[in-house]
C-alpha cells in the first residue's frame, strides 16, 4: 500500500466531535495538478480529501509535499490511468483498497479510510467508453459489486459513511447542461441512472442535492469547451452519505475557481461539511 507517514498524533480530535469537511476532486494526474491540490488544501483545510485519476504509480507518487503540509496521505495507482488517494489531517485508523472480491484490480479505483466513527469510501467508477462496449457492461457490473461491498461492510441505519468521488454518472436531466442532446451517453443514460439508484437504495442520500437542488450545479466541464461562461457542464462528482451522516450535514460547496485557473483539471472540488 502506498502511503507516507504523518507527523500528526494518532489520536483523532475528539471522536467525530467537531465539524468535519470532506472533499473530493478528480485531479486528472496528481503530478500535473499537485500545486492546485496543495493550494486548495491550504485554503480550505479539509479533514479528508479524496482524489481520483491520479495517473501515477506508487513509487512516483508525490507524497512528501502532503506530509510537509501536515497531511497523512495514502494512495494506490498505476501509470497513465486510474488511481485513487486519500489525504487527511489526522492519522487514519483503518485503510483499505479495492472491492475485496477480485485479484486486486479494483484497488486503483476504490480507497476506504476510517477516522473515528466516520468512514469515507473514495471511488473512481469506470467511464464505460461506449454504450455497446464491454466496458459499459463492466461499469454497470462494477456498481453492482460496489453495492455488495457496502452491504458486507456497513449498516446504513447506524454507520456514518460517505461515498465520494468521480462516479462518471450524471443521473438526472438537471445534472447535465443539455440532456436532450446528450442522452443516451455512457455517463447519462437510463442504465446508469438505474445502477446508481440501486446502489443508493442500500441507504444513501445525495447530500449535494440536499443543499443545492437547483439547475446549473456542475462539477465537470469538457476541455473541448475552452470557456466556462456557457456553463456546459456535467455533475459527475458526488458526495453520497448514509442517513445518520446526512442529518449532520451543514453545507455543501462546489469550488469553480480551480477549474478557471491555470492548467486546470476538467473537474473541480466538491466539499461537504458535517457537524459532530
Amino acid at each position: 500500500m502506498g502511503q507516507a507517514p504523518s507527523p500528526l498524533s494518532t489520536a483523532y480530535r475528539g471522536k467525530y466531535d467537531a465539524p468535519v469537511l470532506i472533499a473530493t476532486f478528480n485531479c486528472n494526474s496528481i503530478r500535473s495538478r499537485l500545486q492546485t491540490v496543495l493550494s486548495w488544501m491550504a485554503k480550505h483545510q479539509p479533514d479528508v480529501l479524496a482524489l481520483q485519476e491520479t495517473k501515477c504509480p506508487d513509487d512516483r507518487f508525490p507524497a512528501d509535499p502532503f506530509v510537509q503540509a501536515g497531511y497523512r496521505i495514502v494512495f494506490r495507482g498505476q501509470k497513465s490511468y486510474n488511481g485513487v488517494a486519500m489525504a487527511g489531517q489526522v492519522c487514519f485508523e483503518e485503510v483499505s483498497f479495492g472491492l475485496g472480491d477480485d485479484d486486486g484490480a479494483s484497488q486503483v479505483r476504490l480507497a476506504h479510510v476510517r477516522v473515528g466513527d466516520l468512514h469515507v469510501v473514495n471511488t473512481y467508477v469506470p467511464q464505460g467508453q461506449e454504450l455497446d462496449s464491454p466496458m459499459f457492461q463492466f461499469k454497470l457490473a462494477w456498481l453492482g459489486r460496489l453495492k455488495a461491498y457496502f452491504q458486507r461492510r456497513f449498516d446504513p441505519s447506524r454507520d456514518l459513511v460517505a461515498w465520494v468521488g468521480d462516479l462518471n454518472i450524471a443521473p438526472r436531466p438537471i445534472d447535465v447542461y443539455d440532456s436532450k442532446s446528450i442522452w443516451p451517453h455512457v455517463c447519462h443514460c437510463q442504465e446508469c441512472t438505474d445502477a446508481l439508484d440501486d446502489v443508493m437504495s442500500w441507504g444513501l442520500v445525495d447530500v449535494v442535492r440536499k443543499h443545492m437542488p437547483g439547475e446549473g450545479v456542475f462539477t465537470f466541464w469538457d476541455y473541448r469547451f475552452p470557456s466556462m461562461r456557457s456553463n456546459k457542464g456535467w455533475r459527475l462528482d458526488h458526495i453520497l452519505v448514509t442517513a445518520p451522516l446526512a442529518d449532520r450535514s451543514r453545507e455543501v460547496f462546489i469550488d469553480l475557481e480551480p477549474r478557471r485557473g491555470p492548467k486546470p483539471s476538467d473537474h473541480t472540488f466538491v466539499a461537504a461539511r458535517f457537524d459532530g
